[in-house]
């Protein structure tokens, strides 16, 4: 029989009998493979070179928002918060050792902390968009009421924030309001890169099945790598979600029994 513990958040979870998580192997890539500091250095790297060359080409553009008169916006980039620029695997790493679950409110427990690292290379590109007056906007998924812990968080990393304009957070806008975001950033600026860990922060209908959220990628081949750079995140995002429907009011059971089948052996 399984055994109930109670997690570090208060509530009570039941352990395995092998007492592994699902998500066991995405944290410990995530923290301990030399791999995955490879690749986030490689993929800020590739941004760092993109930057250059979109600063000297007036008619680049990042951004599927951006109108027809831009050429003359002051530059900016764009880019996600957690696993773009936040190491969210702490958090993760705890659910896997309560044998937990995400939540809303474990989340926030979490940031208030502010103690999120910095994401391999990411502070080095930041500085070098600094240096060359380009603004950094980050577009997240946190709730607003996350604001001031985010903003401590980044700060005491050294990352650039220049004015909470610049910080845009979930308002209670639509489901699309990453969307709604980049539209309000290129209303603005002229937007040189966007960077994340999710499609979702590229394009708009990442909330869908697997074979439409393919077809974007290779509708916008041209972008990856060049305009677009993304990172891994084996953790959490839209995958996963788009492998039971996005219905995340589902038992965990229910949601892998969804899932396994899904393998390709």
């Amino acid at each position: 029989m399984a055994a109930l513990l109670v997690s570090s958040y208060g509530c009570a979870t039941h352990e395995p009998r092998n007492g592994s998580h699902e998500s066991l192997g995405a944290v410990l890539w995530t923290q301990t493979s030399a791999e995955y500091a490879a690749s986030t250095l490689q993929a800020y790297r590739l941004a760092a070179a993109n930057l250059d060359r979109a600063l000297a080409d007036p008619q680049w553009t990042a951004a599927l928002e951006q109108g027809n008169d831009y050429s003359g916006l002051p530059p900016a980039v764009i880019l996600d918060l957690d696993q773009t620029v936040l190491d969210t695997s702490p958090y993760n790493a705890r659910i896997v050792l309560d044998y937990g679950s995400h939540s809303e409110q474990r989340f926030a427990e979490w940031c208030r902390e502010s103690t999120a690292p910095a994401i391999p290379g990411v502070k080095g590109f930041l500085d070098r968009v600094v240096e060359l007056g380009v603004t950094v906007i980050y577009i997240s998924a946190r709730a607003e009421a996350l604001r001031e812990c985010t903003t401590k968080n980044l700060r005491s990393l050294g990352l650039p924030l220049e004015g909470q304009q610049h910080l845009l957070l979930r308002d209670g806008t639509p489901a699309t309001r990453k969307t709604l975001q980049r539209t309000r950033a290129a209303a603005r600026h002229r937007i040189l890169l966007m960077i994340g860990d999710d499609l979702g922060d590229f394009v708009g209908r990442a909330k869908s099945d697997r074979k439409t959220r393919l077809a974007l990628v290779d509708g916008h081949a041209r972008r990856w790598g060049r305009q677009w750079i993304v990172l891994p995140n084996p953790m959490f995002g839209s995958w996963s979600a788009s492998l039971y429907g996005f219905d995340y009011s589902l038992p965990r059971k229910e949601r892998l029994d969804r899932m396994v089948p899904q393998l390709q052996p």
